[in-house]
């Protein structure tokens, strides 16, 4: 899918839109909408955050609607080191195998985004339709740290700190997708097949796995499902 070109005079006007992903952007709005750029979509206050480099995979700072999303997103996601690709084992275009999950929003008809683009905007924040571009050249990366927007500058006054609050939220998140997953299962079994569907042998290895999932351990997994049991 081409990307958005950026206008010459990017964000330059505000209006109102529908209610950011994170529940603090949307406080004290009266008739359910905020402050968003007209032409990217982008609302105003995640771009600010993005601008002074403040990032977040805690759940519950994700707006009550978008939750179950979000669990589900990151539930696809190898979650790794800071410093490693966090690569999509969702859904995937059969032909290009460019990765999508699927999230409508309030512009256009599109009803289904890149992985890095949703990961994006459960981190760094709604920027809407700006560019993304991941500079690990791994088109299927999810890292934040792995990705930039164009149009906005990335202000990372604490690179340091930064990795440090990623990687104990990381291991935090990794522990509540699981938690996701289980209470799917329990309790909704239909939308828990259907999370299946996107990659059944991830999510069951994930289910079964308690322990942060390895590439190798899921390519053992697999041998054995097919039948090589002296697999070492």
């Amino acid at each position: 899918m081409a990307q958005w070109p950026l206008p010459p005079d990017l964000h330059s006007r505000i209006e109102g839109g529908p209610l950011c992903p994170f529940h603090d952007h949307s406080l004290g709005s009266r008739d359910g909408r905020i402050p968003r750029f007209d032409d990217s979509h982008a609302c105003v206050r995640c771009v600010s955050a993005l601008t002074e480099g403040r990032l977040t995979l805690d759940v519950h700072k994700i707006h009550r609607k978008y939750r179950r999303r979000f669990l589900e997103f990151w539930s696809f996601v190898d979650i790794g080191e800071p410093d490693e690709c966090w690569n999509w084992h969702g859904n995937k275009h059969s032909k290009s195998n460019s990765t999508y999950f699927a999230i409508p929003r309030h512009w256009g008809a599109a009803r289904q985004y890149s992985a890095p683009r949703v990961a994006f905007w459960f981190t760094w924040g709604d920027v809407g339709r700006l560019p993304i571009k991941p500079i690990c050249g791994n088109n299927q990366c999810c890292n934040p740290l792995h990705l930039r927007a164009r149009g906005v500058p990335h202000y990372f006054h604490n690179m340091h700190m930064t990795k440090i609050d990623l990687e104990f939220s990381s291991n935090k998140l990794q522990h509540e997708t699981q938690l996701f997953l289980e209470a799917t299962r329990d309790k909704d079994f239909k939308r828990f097949e259907k999370i299946q569907k996107a990659n059944k042998l991830w999510i069951d290895f994930r289910m079964s796995s308690d322990k942060p999932v390895m590439l190798d351990d899921v390519i053992r997994s697999a041998l054995l499902d097919e039948g090589y049991n002296n697999i070492q």
